[in-house]
């Protein structure tokens, strides 16, 4: 029971390996860390994917492979298991040429003899890229809600002392609907820019610790998350609203331009008068002494926010309760 309580924790990886391979032995020695199953048949592996994806699948590539590559073929076509990344053990002699026509692209890959820190090394980049790029926001490539989350724990776990704030562009569904995703999908591009530029120019020219202090993130849509040293998070947030509002115009047609304002239909369907795009940004000073969880921080920003959005404007509202 134990056991597998502790499997659940660790990535799991799928090995594709006939019974005579020769370095059968080095894979169990190195992958005593992850959650591994040996397979005899990619035929055996493939229908276990689906039933519990793995984050890596080791095939070994032994003589004729043509079933074996359409198989993965045909994975890739999935969009449940695209995104599964392949490791493949090439005998030294492996023929490239052979393969040359496939649509499949041997991307990852390690030819023997079979070094062992090489394997390791090679597992453990890959699971990391893979998980970096299934998290990250696809339009953006700014890191999701699982690696916000884990930056906040792992800054709390540590004891440090940190600041975050919360940013979200007020009327850009009103924009979104009226100019089309395409041209919605620059604002968004824009401010991610704006915000990464802006935090790592403060960040530096207050020569903070980036590694230890600074994450950008990307919750989704136009909601964007930032942390930073806790001396730096307001003339972020200030230095990001200034640049907003000089840039956000210029995304406007000349006619809502010159009026101020965008008409579009709300969600009764109903014709109204939209502001131009600004910013709410909520901001908790020094995380760490206020907080003991990194649930309370949504319960905090949710209410900093709701203020910022009855403001007309950009605005940038900093929670003033006493540090615990």
């Amino acid at each position: 029971m134990d056991k597998d309580k502790n499997n659940n924790n660790k990535p799991k990886i799928f090995i594709v390996s006939d019974k005579n391979y020769t370095y059968k032995t080095v894979f169990k020695g190195e992958l005593e860390r992850y959650d591994f199953k040996i397979f005899d048949s990619f035929n055996q592996a493939y229908y276990s994917v689906y039933a519990s994806p793995p984050q890596l699948i080791i095939i070994t590539m032994r003589g004729a492979h043509k079933k074996e590559i359409k198989m993965i073929n045909d994975m890739q076509l999935d969009n449940m298991l695209s995104n599964i990344p392949i490791l493949f053990m090439l005998p030294a002699d492996f023929d490239f040429n052979g393969i040359k026509d496939e649509k499949y692209f041997l991307k990852d890959y390690i030819k023997e003899p079979l070094n062992p820190y090489e394997l390791r090394y090679k597992i453990e980049s890959i699971i990391y890229a893979s998980k970096s790029a299934l998290d990250a926001n696809p339009l953006t490539k700014l890191p999701g809600n699982s690696s916000i989350m884990e930056s906040i724990k792992d800054k709390l776990d540590n004891n440090v002392n940190f600041s975050f704030a919360y940013i979200d562009i007020d009327n850009f569904k009103s924009y979104n609907d009226k100019y089309g995703f395409l041209r919605g999908d620059e604002v968004i591009m824009m401010t991610s820019r704006l915000i990464a530029t802006t935090v790592y120019d403060i960040s530096k020219t207050m020569h903070r610790s980036i590694e230890k202090y600074v994450f950008i993130g990307h919750i989704g849509g136009d909601d964007f998350v930032v942390m930073s040293h806790p001396g730096d998070i307001i003339d972020i947030s200030n230095t990001v609203i200034s640049n907003f509002d000089k840039i956000v115009m210029s995304f406007y047609d000349n006619t809502d331009k010159q009026r101020g304002y965008i008409e579009s239909y709300d969600r009764q369907k109903k014709m109204q008068k939209f502001p131009v795009m600004s910013l709410s940004i909520a901001v908790i000073e020094d995380v760490n002494k206020k907080i003991s969880h990194y649930g309370q921080i949504s319960e905090i920003v949710s209410g900093l926010k709701s203020i910022a959005k009855e403001k007309p404007g950009s605005n940038v509202i900093v929670d003033r309760r006493q540090n615990d």
